[in-house]
């Protein structure tokens, strides 16, 4: 992902790509001498010789509250690739430091910035749904070798978790979850989980790398019909129901269906301007790390549950 980031700001308008650093000898060969940037083994080095506004972080969730804290007591701006740490504890440092050298912090949930929920949000909001009661989320591929220290439910769920709070607005109430193991060396590989969420609307993240095709979709249910998106070819699809009206539901008819014409761009392009405008006008971004954070705490509830196999509940959004 980092070589993503350095391509995107190699071309980008907005800002001056001056260095990139990687343990990774070749990989590092490989990325400055493409980009005609300064390399640097340790990004402390970095930090130290380069006179640096922002810097984005891409590098494993076991080591993002070292690098984040290190760029961060330096009065850099910074964008965290998501999630934002793979504890509360560690989450929450991160913000203090950025709080206290009031810089601009922005966690990268890439999934906010696909044209498609960008468009779905939009039409949320104009009530186009009506009342959603359920979601439904697939998001599977192969086994990436390149993910070591954490499992799916951190690397993967914290994407759909992020987006149903984005959509919605609801906070959940109470979850369950089994997972699976199979190739992973020390981590979960699959899990399937059930959320409730404080609306009364229900979630089923269906989440592996175990499956031999990348499929990342998303179905959100509601009175009026359902909405489905394609992550990856940036689509969205609306299921007409014609039986309702505004006061009440009287039953599910298939109605049209109709394909939503999305102008496409590169997710990560939109998501890195983002980071650049929230600096030049000193203003929230769209995704803050309280709001990480909170997503985080979400995940680590879905890790709990398979450990335990118990449902886990938010005992302050709890109703029933």
């Amino acid at each position: 992902m980092g070589q993503n980031h350095v391509r995107v700001l190699f071309h980008s308008e907005e800002a001056k790509l001056v260095a990139v650093a990687d343990a990774h000898e070749e990989a590092l060969r490989k990325v400055a001498e493409k980009y005609k940037v300064t390399g640097y083994a340790d990004y402390k080095e970095m930090l130290l010789r380069e006179d640096l506004d922002a810097v984005t972080i891409a590098v494993p969730t076991s080591l993002h509250k070292e690098v984040a804290l290190a760029a961060l007591s330096q009065g850099k701006h910074v964008l965290l690739e998501k999630p934002i740490a793979a504890s509360e504890e560690d989450g929450k440092e991160i913000i203090k430091a950025a709080e206290e050298q009031k810089v601009t912090l922005m966690i990268g949930h890439i999934e906010r910035f696909n044209p498609a929920i960008a468009e779905l949000k939009r039409r949320l909001l104009l009530g186009q749904l009506g009342d959603i009661y359920k979601i439904d989320v697939q998001r599977i591929g192969p086994f990436p070798h390149r993910v070591t220290d954490v499992g799916v439910i951190i690397d993967l769920s914290v994407h759909d978790l992020d987006i149903i709070s984005y959509l919605t607005g609801a906070e959940p109430i109470h979850l369950y979850a089994e997972k699976q193991q199979r190739l992973h060396p020390t981590q979960e590989d699959l899990v399937t989980a059930l959320v409730k969420y404080d609306n009364g609307m229900l979630a089923v993240l269906n989440i592996n790398y175990l499956s031999p095709t990348k499929i990342r979709q998303l179905q959100i249910f509601g009175k009026k019909g359902m909405f489905s998106v394609d992550y990856l070819n940036q689509e969205l699809y609306f299921y007409e129901n014609t039986s309702f009206s505004s006061d009440t539901w009287e039953s599910v008819t298939e109605g049209e269906m109709k394909k939503i014409i999305i102008p496409k761009k590169e997710p990560l392009v939109a998501e890195l301007q983002e980071f650049l405008s929230c600096i030049r006008e000193k203003r929230a971004p769209l995704v803050t790390g309280g709001e990480a954070l909170k997503i985080v705490s979400i995940a680590n509830s879905l890790l709990h549950a398979t450990h335990e196999q118990k449902i886990v509940r938010f005992d302050s959004h709890e109703k029933n």
